[in-house]
């Protein structure tokens, strides 16, 4: 027994020091053009330092030292940016033309995950449709024994009875009327450790029940107690102005009933720092692949999509055109992006991936197209999907930018996303927390 016990000590000694090698080691990426996702000039003869899971050095060649004991990558005729962070997910779906409950399985989860790590999305927010198979996913991933892009959740989120989305989930929402009930169950998600809330508030152009601003104000109150931050799904200037007083934390998708939004409210959206996530493609949507059915060609889609679930999607799109309302909508969404944006407030990347006809990861990327289309510089773009995404999770101090301290989840790039946002798709390599990926191995389908 007493061997038996001191070769159990020797092996816990010999697995630690294994874990604390791997976590010490050190890689150098040399010669870069580094876009660091703070908004400011590229260093274009770049240095990055990373040991174990974390940036340890930044800077020009001339000013960081190399290790000697590093692994050299060379960076040179490559563009090194942070990770992209998506705050507009739902994960558990096949991205099909209709929601299916049972696709909400810990193993499709994973593979959406996958996805978007493969498009170099190293974070992502599932924001209002989780269940339990979604804490058990952030679970594995914050314990070391699950890696795949970063989850950050809000469970499942709150709407009005027979409310926005549940036309399209059922009652995966939470559906209340009641200030108490809403009280109760913020209590509930607060138990589970959620990062954030989720309230839709949209009638659909008075097509669908809308939630009361009784039970808004519960929720809000509520999570205060908690320190849980909510972000809400709008429509209306009206709702927003009414959101953004009882003390909302964010928005998804963007004003698109009308483009009189006054000086004085932008200027109180810009001092708060009150992100939106436009989400433009989600609009988009409802005709891309009916103007551009090739895009279902593109071997990115091939790779990690389901067959039938490329064929449902475009039989689904035949011949499908903007028109109408859902036009007047989009047009006006683009216009009040680029206004929000001008006027200071903070932008973000959100794609909404997961819902019907929305490819994870891939729609991301397209929804960074759509903000430069919107008047956004490709600077304010990369900011929106780095840096920006960290202020709307609260995680500025360990995600976002290219900083010492900071998680090291970088894209090296073999082309300059600076002169065209679609270069973020001609991915060299991409690393989440300090290694390298192998994107050949990840699992999608």
């Amino acid at each position: 027994m007493r061997w038996r016990n001191i070769f159990r000590l020797c092996l816990l000694i010999v697995l630690a020091g294994c874990k604390a090698n791997q976590e010490s080691k050190v890689k150098a990426i040399i010669g870069a053009v580094l876009i660091d996702g703070n908004g400011g000039p590229p260093i274009t003869d770049s240095v990055v330092v990373v040991s174990g899971s974390t940036i340890r050095s930044v800077g020009a060649r001339a000013n960081v030292p190399i290790p000697a004991e590093a692994d050299k990558i060379n960076g040179s005729g490559k563009f090194l940016t942070p990770g992209l962070i998506d705050l507009h997910v739902h994960l558990g779906t096949r991205g099909g033309p209709g929601f299916r409950a049972a696709d909400y399985t810990r193993e499709r989860i994973e593979k959406n995950l996958n996805a978007y790590l493969y498009f170099g999305v190293t974070t992502v927010r599932s924001i209002g449709t989780d269940r339990e198979g979604g804490f058990a996913v952030r679970k594995a991933e914050r314990d070391g024994t699950l890696r795949t892009a970063r989850l950050f959740t809000a469970g499942r989120g709150f709407t009005a009875p027979g409310g926005h989305p549940s036309q399209e989930v059922g009652d995966i929402a939470r559906q209340t009327n009641d200030p108490d009930d809403a009280r109760r169950q913020v209590a509930e998600l607060a138990a589970q450790q959620v990062d954030c809330i989720k309230i839709w508030v949209d009638d659909l152009h008075g097509k669908a029940p809308k939630i009361k601003p009784a039970v808004i104000d519960a929720i809000l109150e509520e999570a205060r107690k908690y320190k849980i931050p909510v972000t809400a799904h709008i429509a209306t200037l009206a709702d927003t102005e009414f959101l953004v007083n009882s003390g909302a934390a964010g928005f998804l998708h963007m004003i698109r009933d009308t483009e009189d939004i006054d000086q004085a409210f932008l200027a109180k959206l810009r001092a708060l720092k009150l992100p939106f996530a436009p989400t433009l493609v989600r609009q988009e949507l409802g005709w891309l692949y009916g103007q551009h059915s090739e895009l279902l060609d593109d071997p990115d889609v091939a790779r990690t999509v389901e067959p039938e679930v490329i064929a449902a999607v475009k039989k689904a799109t035949s011949g499908k055109q903007p028109e109408g309302q859902a036009r007047e909508d989009y047009l006006r969404a683009v216009r009040n992006t680029k206004r929000v944006a001008v006027a200071g407030v903070p932008i973000g990347v959100g794609s909404d991936g997961g819902s019907a006809i929305d490819f994870p990861g891939l729609m991301t990327h397209r929804e960074l197209e759509l903000l430069v289309e919107a008047g956004l510089s490709p600077v304010d773009v990369i900011t929106a999907a780095t840096r920006t995404g960290a202020l709307a999770l609260r995680k500025l101090d360990e995600l976002g930018t290219i900083e010492a301290g900071k998680r090291a989840d970088l894209l090296l790039l073999n082309a300059n996303p600076l002169e065209d946002v679609r270069n973020f798709r001609k991915i060299d390599q991409v690393m989440l927390d300090g290694e390298w990926v192998d994107r050949a191995n990840l699992k999608f389908k």
